[in-house]
């Protein structure tokens, strides 16, 4: 429930700014939407919905796979942690010495 309501917060946040980025290109331009729109031929309308629909699905690829590195790293997360094999020197070296001074004052009594 919650990917599909992130997904359609994705495809309206990025409906806005490529309304937004469209308007601001073509003022820029000075072009009449009304104008452009009229002059476009049937085959330019179906490439710009077939263009449409490839980076619908591009985007639907990347959340999917957004997702799945979201699952992955959780469960990274919950395995145990390997120690640095460094670290693990260092407490074993300690561990040592605490058990020769426990031997020395075991030896003293």
């Amino acid at each position: 429930m919650e990917k599909k309501e992130t997904r359609e917060q994705l495809h309206g946040l990025s409906s806005q700014l490529m309304e937004l980025f469209v308007s601001d290109l073509l003022s820029k331009n000075k072009v009449d939407v009304k104008e452009a729109k009229q002059r476009l031929t049937a085959d330019q309308k179906e490439q710009l919905k077939q263009t449409v629909e490839q980076l619908r699905a591009q985007v639907e690829g990347f959340l999917e796979s957004k997702t799945v590195q979201k699952v992955s790293s959780a469960k990274d997360k919950t395995e145990e942690p390997t120690v640095n094999p460094l670290r693990q020197a260092v407490i074993e070296k300690k561990q040592k010495k605490v058990k020769k001074e426990s031997e020395k004052h075991k030896k003293h009594r």
